[in-house]
């Protein structure tokens, strides 16, 4: 599917607020409605829009972020995908993607208790221990979500939206968390479905809806976009600094470049980690070389992974639903 500057327009605003109504599409893009409908029917059937979600604060649910990253060797095809499906199967896994780089698998696992995410590594190493020659394991305090500006060749500056990082927690009952998975499962589910899913009225639901958006437990609703789909590759980048002193004006950079579309600051991660979305391997090694350019002697070393292929990637784990 060949995409022009509108149907490009209408995947920028759905990344902003993928829960935004078609008459608000129209009204930005200057096309009637239903040629906004007909044109996201069309990204969604050739598979360029793969999704739509809400982005939770799991830290306000009492829940913490660990990243795993595995090196594998020895591995078939076939091995390499029971590896996955392993991992599929726990409930506690919230993202899982198939890379190419330093790691072959990067994880992500939402827990209350770093034991369950230890019970599960260590039941993990009992069985496949002979593959793995690394790994790598940090805790996720802060992500930072970023527009996907280049879609639109916008600059960023600072309109980041941050989905970790609460220090309160927010109660929430049974009925919340139904909400929450039904729309961190699809964002542009209608409140008349959700309120028949729920048992509820829709003014119920709604209620329950600003609630949990005004406290700031959905923090925004996202797309989930194939970029390779789009001529681009996504790329995890981790710089070792000399200077640490620099990372206010890393920060600065970052925000204003339109590919960057994720900050992690993690407990034993790298310095300083971002996500992209380039061209080719190309413009990659031109932003890393920009970056040194910029930071002379600043910058130790770096490493990077290509994500080649995503088998999940969900706010909302099973055992969100389980009562503590």
């Amino acid at each position: 599917m060949k995409l022009d500057k509108k149907d490009l327009q209408i995947l920028f605003e759905l990344d902003q607020n993928s829960r935004q109504s078609i008459n608000s599409i129209a009204k930005k893009t200057k096309l009637s409605r239903d040629v906004v409908n007909y044109r996201i029917k069309q990204l969604e059937k050739n598979k360029i829009i793969s999704g739509y979600f809400a982005l939770i604060d799991f830290n306000k649910l009492g829940y913490q972020a660990i990243r795993l990253y595995l090196e594998l060797k020895n591995t078939t095809t076939e091995l390499d995908e029971e590896i996955v499906a392993y991992f599929l199967k726990e409930k506690d896994v919230f993202t899982i993607y198939r890379t190419d780089g330093k790691f072959d698998l990067a994880l992500g696992f939402l827990v209350k208790d770093l034991n369950v995410y230890q019970k599960v590594y260590e039941n993990f190493l009992k069985k496949y221990r002979h593959y793995v020659i690394n790994s790598g394991f940090s805790i996720l305090t802060k992500y930072h979500h970023y527009n996907r500006n280049y879609l639109v060749e916008k600059k960023k500056y600072s309109d980041s939206v941050l989905s970790t990082g609460s220090v309160q927690e927010y109660s929430v009952d049974e009925k919340d968390l139904q909400l929450l998975q039904e729309i961190s499962e699809n964002a542009r589910i209608t409140l008349l479905e959700l309120a028949k899913k729920l048992k509820m009225t829709a003014t119920g639901v709604k209620y329950k809806l600003r609630n949990l958006e005004k406290n700031k437990v959905i923090v925004a609703y996202k797309l989930l976009i194939d970029q390779k789909k789009l001529g681009y590759e996504y790329y995890k980048v981790d710089l070792e600094l000399e200077d640490i002193n620099i990372i206010p004006s890393l920060n600065q950079f970052i925000i204003q470049h339109p590919n960057v579309i994720y900050q992690d600051i993690a407990v034993g991660g790298s310095d300083f980690e971002f996500d992209c979305e380039l061209k080719s391997q190309e413009d990659f090694y031109k932003l890393i070389n920009e970056i040194k350019s910029l930071f002379p002697g600043k910058i130790r070393s770096y490493f990077y992974y290509k994500a080649l292929k995503i088998y999940k990637y969900s706010y909302f784990p099973e055992s969100l639903l389980q009562k503590n």
